[in-house]
């Protein structure tokens, strides 16, 4: 995707959501250009909101910038006391837990389409322990996608930082995955590190 796509994205829905997000090993150089995009995007498109998942790295760059108004950025974890440490007073927070059984058990059928080899993982997230807590994570990075409340509609499209020679890698490269069967444009930093300059 490049700007002036993104730009016709935004133009026919200015006060969508973009999903801002990546890797938690992010170098100190790209953390500052993360941070930078967002900021700008921020000032550039002021109805604008961006949506983040609260982990440490990509994310915590990311909703830094968003912090120009930090009233647009919405964050989804994985459990409801997620970082409670790192907050964003003005941010709107969400969680798996606000989800009607409805809503879950399709965010879960998606989460085991986007990615078949977790289904074991996701049939156990209503236990208890180690493995419900990693299905937690990937229910969370499925429901920022796929949009679940009039507050948190599917985005627009999704901004990414990943490791280039393997972007599918990881809980990063599941969001992907969900983007690419929920029809959510995507960009990695390959694209949007020049964005500043447009």
């Amino acid at each position: 995707m490049t700007f002036t796509q993104f730009n016709h994205l935004i133009a026919s829905q200015p006060d969508g959501v973009v999903l801002l997000e990546g890797r938690r090993s992010i170098s100190s150089e790209d953390y500052v250009r993360a941070t930078e995009l967002a900021s700008h995007l921020a000032k550039k498109f002021p109805q604008l909101r961006f949506r983040s998942g609260n982990a440490e790295g990509s994310d915590q760059a990311f909703s830094e910038g968003a912090q120009v108004d930090a009233s647009r950025l919405q964050i989804v974890a994985p459990y409801a006391t997620h970082r409670k440490s790192v907050r964003y007073t003005e941010a709107l927070y969400d969680s798996p837990a606000s989800m009607s059984k409805v809503q879950e058990d399709e965010v879960a059928y998606k989460t085991i389409n986007a990615t078949p080899k977790n289904k074991g993982l996701i049939a156990k997230r209503s236990a208890k322990g180690r493995l419900a807590a990693k299905a937690a994570y990937l229910i969370r990075d499925t429901m920022k996608v796929v949009g679940h409340s009039e507050a948190f509609r599917k985005p627009l499209c999704a901004l990414f930082y990943v490791r280039l020679d393997d972007p599918m890698e990881g809980g990063t490269g599941h969001t992907i995955r969900v983007c690419h069967q929920e029809g959510v444009p995507v960009a990695f930093q390959d694209s949007w590190a020049h964005w500043t300059e447009e």
